[in-house]
């Protein structure tokens, strides 16, 4: 079957790029030289014999195009305000062009634009949302900015969108971490750095295979001339106050541009949790749970472009992330209680600290082969995640009358030393009304987990080899793509298939046991869209993906986390493949609909089961044969009042089911709606509004039933000191709704689930931007780096 899916999607390519040969298109993209940027807007004028022929500007994403030329030798003159108007001669018919601007320092003028974005805009292929300017994103941090986004909804350690887990990525390269890990980064993350964030649901070949999704974070980018920056402070109270800063700085000149930033953050946040899990004969655990976590983290950047000449661009971006969290909880777990008679109870106090260093490294260069803009570009990239988990528990057992019987205490050192190193090689060419794109890539991610447990033997301190665990797990991955766009009057076709041949082995080094896989997996993606008028677009896409399971996941010892409570990981999984499948319609760019299904074949299912020697649950994962997904969405955009008040509004309703034999637990499923409500209102003398809210109804899926859950925000900023400064002031959650309630109903356990972190908080953020105003920045630029890198733990 694969043989066949890889000759027809080959010959379907071949029969693309050939194309038909009477084709009188002349098209082209305008981008900044240095940074590879589009220009949107930039003047295009044809001519032929020294005559003008036809003129047009840019779009958004810096393509032109001239229709129907006749054959002949043509000239394009292309210019852009602050830039070296450039002529290419010779232009032929049925080319593409790409074209970059070099800056012409001696006419930049200082050019003031007051404007406001849309706090979120819809596309046909993603949906957009403007962080930069937003009152109510400033001051937060890039978790809290995801967990606001339309759609984006967290279940269990993981973010979905659109039924799909997603794969996050910081300026198109992966962010390497997923789970717990990523929350914490994320979290150390500002959002005042954060310019946009893009929601692709169906991503094209040239991303990973891994995962369904793809949220792509996009710094903010100074565009100043000279040496320039942005200054940031922000406060925030709550139940305890918090504070972050930070300074990005620009330097630019005609070829070389250096840039680099560095963030504190010190966020303090109180917690607090209810779990009520039945066992037989009426007997009950519950257990109350109060804890704070202190968080300081140090964020730098520093990173190089270099222009060598017109058609080669080298680079190096060095970035580390230094992170320490200090956590401390104490619960109080009630056990036995039947009717109306209290049993004994015990209390828990856990101490601990994690420490993050994530230093990463990527090499780059760039060069376009000729002037039809065939592009060749090359990553080397090297990222690291050191984590060292240091836990103290003190367990301290009591009568039902109050009197300590019993104290237990364990301390466990848990390191983890993740590496990822990664090459890649990437193709770009134009061809008759479309492009055409190939790479290839190879990475290596080895992850070592050594958690040392030691308990309390009157007074000693001794290895618990029940608990105490050592797990290496390594993954290679070996890729190639290849992708086609063409445009057929009114039609535009995409077709793009990946292969990836994966090689992984776990190794338990406490159970001495080892389990290795080893299979290649082919990827067809597709799309179509039909421009029925200038208004009315349909489109389609198709998509396979699979989803490689983290590291934690296959590892086969049960790992402690309470008394009550273990994990263990399934080494004999399969990797899971989706099949992605979207139909959607937008009309006149303001109004956005789109039907969504997703076939899961050998899907994760979470597991819950007891201990047979304790009352401990213990939480695992299987295969599931299949699983179904179906979605109905309907977004809408305006811009009102003489584009005073800018309002999105979206419905989403949903329902997924697992196919588990009947009267499994795992058929749990009801349908669920998701419902979200944007307003950025513009008033006089530089003041902002906005009003945020979204509501998630009651959710069912497998063993797991979630409750309903509303959040909203509201904030205002000034700009003031001649637009160099920003003052912000926001309240997140104000009604304090934002929570996690859900029941869990899987192999005899059964339980009533309660967390609520602080959500509620009043913020307030100062921006000073400093330096000249007009360069490009620093190109964001993709690397190497592979999805499997952001499952470690």
């Amino acid at each position: 079957m694969s043989r066949i899916i890889i000759f027809t999607t080959a010959f379907l390519i071949s029969f693309f790029i050939v194309g038909f040969a009477t084709a009188q298109d002349i098209t082209g993209t305008v981008t900044d030289s240095l940074s590879t940027q589009p220009l949107p807007q930039a003047s295009v004028a044809l001519l032929q014999q020294d005559q003008p022929v036809a003129t047009t500007t840019t779009d958004n994403k810096g393509n032109f195009r001239f229709k129907d030329r006749s054959a002949g030798a043509y000239t394009l003159k292309i210019a852009y305000i602050g830039y070296k108007t450039i002529t290419l001669t010779g232009v032929q018919p049925g080319n593409q062009y790409l074209t970059r601007l070099v800056l012409d320092q001696k006419d930049l003028k200082v050019v003031t634009v007051t404007a406001s974005k849309p706090f979120i805009v819809q596309k046909v292929d993603r949906m957009i949302v403007n962080i930069a300017g937003s009152p109510i994103a400033a001051g937060g941090t890039a978790w809290e900015v995801l967990l606001r986004a339309p759609g984006v909804v967290e279940l269990g350690s993981g973010l979905q969108l659109k039924g799909k887990k997603i794969v996050v990525l910081i300026d198109g390269r992966y962010s390497n971490l997923s789970g717990e890990d990523l929350k914490n980064m994320l979290s150390a993350m500002t959002a005042n750095g954060i310019d946009r964030i893009e929601l692709i649901a169906n991503p094209s070949a040239k991303y990973e295979a891994q995962g369904g999704a793809i949220i792509n974070i996009i710094m903010a980018k100074n565009t100043k001339l000279g040496t320039n920056g942005t200054a940031t402070l922000s406060g925030r109270a709550g139940t305890y106050g918090s504070f972050n800063t930070g300074l990005t700085l620009n330097h630019r000149s005609k070829r070389l541009n250096v840039y680099g930033g560095y963030d504190y953050l010190n966020n303090q946040q109180y917690s607090k949790s209810n779990f009520t899990r039945y066992l037989n004969e009426g007997k009950q655990i519950a257990d109350e749970t109060e804890g704070n976590s202190l968080l300081r983290n140090h964020s730098l950047k520093l990173g190089l472009d270099y222009e060598i000449n017109k058609r080669n661009v080298f680079g190096i971006l060095v970035k580390g992330m230094a992170n320490n969290i200090e956590k401390s909880n104490d619960t109080r777990s009630l056990a036995n209680y039947a009717g109306t008679k209290q049993d004994s109870f015990s209390t828990v106090t856990a101490a601990g600290s994690v420490r993050y260093l994530i230093p990463s490294v990527n090499l780059y260069y760039k060069t376009i082969l000729d002037s039809a803009g065939r592009e060749l570009r090359f990553n080397a990239d090297y990222f690291s995640y050191d984590k060292k988990w240091n836990d103290r528990f003190t367990t301290r057992y009591f009568t039902p009358l109050g009197k300590e019987y019993a104290v237990n205490q364990l301390q466990a050192n848990a390191p983890a030393n993740n590496d990822i190193k990664s090459f890649a090689v990437d193709y770009t060419q134009p061809i008759t009304k479309g492009s055409f794109e190939a790479g290839a890539k190879v990475s290596a991610a080895t992850t070592d987990n050594d958690a040392q447990w030691q308990k309390d033997d009157n007074g000693t301190w001794v290895k618990d080899n029940g608990k105490t665990n050592h797990f290496i797990y390594q993954e290679h991955v070996y890729a190639a793509y290849a992708n086609v766009n063409r445009q057929f009057k009114k039609f535009s076709v995409m077709l793009g298939v990946r292969a990836e041949q994966t090689h992984t082995e776990g190794n338990s080094v406490t159970t001495q046991q080892v389990n290795a896989n080893n299979y290649l997996n082919i990827f067809p993606n597709a799309g179509i869209q039909y421009q029925a008028s200038e208004n009315n677009l349909l489109a389609f896409s198709y998509r396979k993906s699979i989803e490689r399971y983290k590291y934690d996941i296959v590892n086969p010892f049960i790992i402690y986390k309470s008394q009550y409570s273990y994990s263990q990981g399934n080494p004999y999984l399969k990797p899971g493949i989706q099949h992605n499948f979207e139909l959607s319609y937008s009309w006149n760019n303001e109004l956005f609909t789109s039907l969504t299904y997703v076939r899961y074949n050998d899907v994760l299912a979470d597991i819950y089961r007891k201990d047979t020697a304790s009352p401990a649950v213990i939480s695992t994962y299987d295969n599931l044969s299949n699983a179904d997904y179906y979605e109905a969405n309907i977004s809408h955009s305006k811009a009102i009042f003489q584009n005073k008040w800018i309002t999105n509004n979206s419905l989403v309703i949903s329902y997924a089911a697992f196919n588990a034999p009947a009267g499994s637990d795992l058929n749990n499923a009801q349908v669920t709606a998701f419902i979200s409500s944007d307003h950025t209102i513009l008033l006089p003398k530089g003041f902002k509004v906005q009003v945020s809210g979204m509501y998630f109804s009651p959710m069912a899926l497998g063993v797991v039933t979630y409750k309903s859950r509303f959040n909203s925000s509201i904030g205002a900023s000034k700009t003031m000191l001649q637009g160099k400064g920003t003052l912000t002031v926001n309240v997140s959650d104000p009604f304090n709704t934002f929570n996690s309630r859900f029941n869990v109903s899987s192999f005899g356990v059964q339980s009533v689930n309660y967390a609520k972190p602080e959500t509620r908080f009043v913020k307030a953020t100062f921006t000073y931007r400093f330096g000249n105003k007009n360069v490009k920045a620093n190109a964001n630029r993709k690397n190497a780096i592979d999805s499997e890198s952001r499952r470690m733990q």
